[in-house]
């Protein structure tokens, strides 16, 4: 008793102190609230799923050992098609001139076409040829000279006209010479029925730098307009590549993100003018809320400088859960007016009476986000951090600066609407007989009995396995996929997919291949590990030391015994004659154009692997990226030896996930036990919360069961939150129902239960602007995170009543009657009255 009479008054003074600083407080509100949301406002997205982890990961580290020694650049790929060539080929020009035109700051290299790699491999296709043509080259011609000699005519030796076998090999070097000449004299990258012809942009900057991408990608569609108009119809260009598909990825994301606030800032706004019918108490609560979001994303912005795949839509969340707690404040304010209090003893009344059940709300909020904190996934680290910080900060402004604005508007003759009759409607559905009231728990607990057998059931395998269901599909981002899926069908997967092995030299790369091909040598497709496997070497001819001396021998044959045959076989034979002065060529001689993909950061060629999974691995499911990724790491390929890529990145972020879940639900879990045994205790009321977030938890969970949702890595949260919402909702209708000393719980829903039910609503429609984001990760997110809101609030209102019911100290029963206008004396504080 006398610790609620010291906290009464503690209310008070603190709410005198308010009063009297009131202008000053919100002066710096307002300066606090412009200057964070400046610095909030220049927070960058970065989608790259790399900035999910911790920077010791292994995927992770071995990509930043890759960036300083691989041309790590951002790939444009300009597709033009058309169904006839020419038009094809002049609209590909024009294209090629225009984004040349853009400058090395967005272009570092325009590839149009193969024309140097071609013309290298003509100059050299003596070495590029067939070893065993070679071979059947120079004994054709060996007999053809033979006979030859032995025949007066020697019109009778002729390749087309019945030749022998043996000078079948002569005919065949022959055409494949031929088509050495016509692909030399081949233009572009085209495709082989002529109708689409490929432009690659290899950029200066990764594919994640936005606002570079941005620029470019911009640019390359004005050119591709420009094109388009000048080619006229019956011409196609699409865009496509790693930079196109991470720009529209982040603008998908972006959009979303913006869509989500907004709607979330409207009908939070009109649900609570419709609620409180004051414009002005709601503009007070919505100003305090705007405060404390604005820091949190400044401290984003200083902290953490970013924000990720994961932590995008937090702003749209912290609206909606962060104003839960100015709710309350403003709807007791309200009340006690109602009741007859004004100016300071209204303020002391609203602050006193709902500090006890928002505290525990906040801290059982930050806690749950604390409780990422503890895993090793980057990615909702931030997440947690993020989250912690805004329940602090919305909790704080709602009790600073909403405060001062209700001192001011207290001053204004602040108006006040009857009380909303949202709850003595929730109040009149708590069962009064025992005999019901019994029903409704015993129910209640059935339903939560059959939960956790589904829920068991559930959690044996709750985790996504196809990640298809978790890209995005904006229009922009399904644009470029299928730019990119013809691209793939016509030039195959060279340009883009796969992963990077780089060896510390030139030997060990030889080396590495000829294990990671001695691996699969001789297996069956279904036990391979690798699909492709490629180097610098496959740009070189092969056997060249053995080539050479046939074709030495070739050579010396054509110049010393090409005289006894034919004059036109003559001519023929000067075409398969090898140039004089022809010798090995090794890497160093390859053009740029050929060898860029094996060339590192400092010009140094052939240490670089590029190779890709076998068939059977389908790298879009996450058992099968982590049964490649565990295979492959678990090979020695030596300790200087990185390999990295974009699967490996994700392959970590799915075994984090894995390892995570569990471990931050269970603090979020420990944590919820602690602060309601610290500010409720663990008596009839801290057990009757518990219980509630339980049922709530355990309902959530039997629902994305039943609707077929999977945990994955954007989603995987919805469980740590719904805890801490589980608190909140019942924490405050069962200290509430103990400030009212003990009575019936109908009061504490009358008086407690609409502002309850107004703040489920506001964090629902924050969670339901989610379902508007591109990405279907982050729209399964908001989906559980609704359930987890709805058996949450369900519990909170029906099963809490029935508990306190239940459970409450037997005594004469509470009437529930309607609240007078005013009272003739103004009544003191709920402690006051307690006391």
């Amino acid at each position: 008793m006398p610790g609620r009479i010291t906290r009464a008054r503690r209310a008070l003074g603190f709410a005198r102190w308010i009063d009297r600083r009131r202008w000053p407080i919100l002066v710096v509100s307002m300066v606090v609230g412009l200057a964070a949301g400046g610095l909030a406002s220049r927070l960058p997205i970065h989608g790259d799923f790399s900035y999910l982890l911790p920077p010791d990961a292994p995927s992770v580290l071995a990509l930043h050992a890759l960036e300083k020694r691989v041309s790590n650049l951002g790939t444009l790929m300009a597709i033009v098609q058309s169904d006839d060539p020419g038009k094809r080929a002049r609209a590909a020009a024009s294209l090629r001139d225009r984004l040349a035109a853009l400058g090395p700051a967005l272009v570092g290299e325009l590839r149009f076409d193969d024309r140097v790699a071609r013309e290298f491999v003509w100059q050299n296709r003596f070495l590029y040829a067939n070893l065993t043509d070679l071979d059947a080259a120079l004994a054709g011609l060996r007999e053809a000279v033979q006979r030859a000699k032995l025949q007066a005519n020697p019109l009778y030796v002729n390749f087309d006209d019945e030749p022998a076998p043996a000078s079948n090999g002569a005919k065949d070097l022959e055409a494949k010479l031929d088509e050495a000449k016509s692909a030399r004299e081949a233009r572009g990258f085209v495709s082989k029925d002529g109708k689409l012809q490929l432009l690659v942009v290899r950029t200066p900057f990764e594919a994640g730098a936005a606002a570079q991408s941005g620029e470019l990608v911009s640019a390359a569609r004005r050119a591709a307009a420009e094109t388009l108009a000048e080619a006229g119809p019956g011409v196609e260009i699409g865009l496509t590549g790693d930079v196109v598909v991470a720009l529209e990825e982040h603008d998908a994301l972006l959009a979303g993100m913006l869509r989500a606030v907004i709607l979330t800032s409207a009908l939070v706004a009109f649900a609570l003018v419709f609620y409180y019918r004051s414009v002005r108490a709601v503009g007070a609560l919505l100003w305090a809320l705007a405060v404390g979001t604005a820091v949190t994303f400044a401290f984003t912005k200083l902290a953490i400088g970013h924000l990720n795949v994961a932590s995008a839509f937090l702003s749209s969340i912290v609206v909606g859960n962060g104003i839960n707690f100015g709710i309350l404040v403003v709807a007791r304010h309200l009340e006690e007016k109602r009741r007859g209090l004004s100016g300071v003893q209204a303020l002391a009344a609203a602050i006193g009476n709902t500090l006890t059940g928002t505290l525990a709300a906040a801290l059982t909020a930050t806690v749950a986000y604390g409780s990422l904190l503890a895993t090793e996934f980057k990615g909702f680290r931030h997440f947690g951090l993020i989250g912690g910080v805004g329940m602090v900060a919305c909790w704080i402004a709602a009790y600073t600066v909403l405060p001062a604005a209700l001192a001011v508007l207290e001053r204004r003759r602040l108006r006040v609407a009857p009380e909303p009759g949202l709850g003595p409607v929730l109040a009149r559905v708590v069962p009064r007989r025992p005999g019901r009231v019994r029903a409704v728990v015993a129910a209640a607990f059935a339903v939560t009995v059959a939960g956790a057998v589904a829920t068991a059931h559930y959690l044996k395998n709750p985790y996504e396995d196809d990640f298809n269901h978790l890209r995005s599909s904006s229009a922009g981002v399904e644009e470029a996929r299928r730019w990119l899926e013809r691209s793939d069908a016509s030039f195959g997967r060279a340009i883009t997919g796969g992963f990077v092995i780089a060896a510390p030299t030139r030997a060990a790369a030889r080396s590495v291949r000829a294990d990671l091909e001695a691996l699969d040598r001789g297996k069956d497709p279904s036990q391979q590990l690798l699909g492709s496997l490629r180097s610098i070497d496959d740009l070189l001819p092969a056997d060249q030391t053995e080539k050479l001396a046939v074709l030495g021998e070739l050579r010396a044959l054509i110049d010393h015994e090409a005289k006894h045959l034919a004059p036109a076989d003559r001519a023929r034979l000067d075409e398969l004659r090898p140039p004089d002065g022809l010798r090995a060529i090794g890497e160093d001689d390859l053009p740029a154009e050929m060898a860029w993909p094996f060339t590192e950061k400092d010009g140094t060629r052939g240490r670089i692997l590029l190779a890709d999974t076998a068939a059977r691995f389908d790298t879009w499911r996450a058992h099968d990226l982590q049964s490649f990724t565990r295979s492959f790491t678990k090979l020695d390929l030596g300790a200087d030896v990185v390999v990295g890529g974009a699967m490996f990145v994700f392959a970590d972020v799915t075994r984090s996930l894995q390892a995570d879940g569990p471990k931050s639900t269970a603090i979020a879990l420990v944590g919820a036990l602690l602060i309601i045994a610290a500010l409720v205790g663990l008596g009839r009321h801290g057990a009757i919360v518990l219980l509630c977030m339980g049922s709530g938890m355990v309902l959530m969970l039997t629902g994305a069961w039943l609707l077929g949702l999977r945990v994955n890595f954007l989603d995987f949260v919805a469980l740590p939150i719904t805890i801490g919402i589980g608190i909140d909702y019942a924490v405050n209708i069962v200290v509430r129902s103990r400030q009212d000393g003990g009575g019936s719980p109908e009061r504490a829903l009358a008086t407690t239960g609409g502002a309850v039910a107004l703040c489920s609503f506001t964090t629902i429609v924050g969670y339901g602007s989610l379902i508007m984001s591109a990405n279907q990760g982050i729209r399964s997110f908001g989906v559980a995170a609704i359930l987890g809101e709805i058996t949450c609030i369900a519990a909170a209102l029906f099963l809490a009543p029935a508990l306190l019911q239940l459970l409450r100290r037997r005594g004469p029963a509470t009437a529930i009657v309607p609240l007078p206008q005013r009272a003739t004396e103004p009544p003191r504080l709920d402690a006051d009255r307690a006391a």
